[in-house]
């Protein structure tokens, strides 16, 4: 199956420049990935995007940090294509 991934919630403990925030936003949302399940799905999204996964992640709902931006915080849903 195929995902396309929606931001729910963007935090960052520091302020982000608009642009970077925009450039993260477009890059997740435009990205369509291949896997067996959603959790699958949000492993190798924090992969490509060079993040963590957070523990408290489910197959509805993952929450991936970006230490490259600050460590800010994505709360993403998947969706099938």
């Amino acid at each position: 199956m195929k995902y396309r991934f929606e931001i729910e919630e963007f935090t960052a403990k520091k302020k982000l420049p608009r642009d970077e925030r925009y450039d993260i936003t477009q890059y997740i949302t435009s990205l369509e990935i291949e896997a067996e399940d959603a959790r699958r799905a949000f492993r190798r999204l924090a992969d490509m995007a060079n993040g963590r996964l957070s523990r408290d992640s489910s197959a509805e709902q993952a929450i991936v940090t970006l230490p490259d931006y600050g460590n800010c915080q994505l709360v993403l849903k998947a969706m099938s294509v």
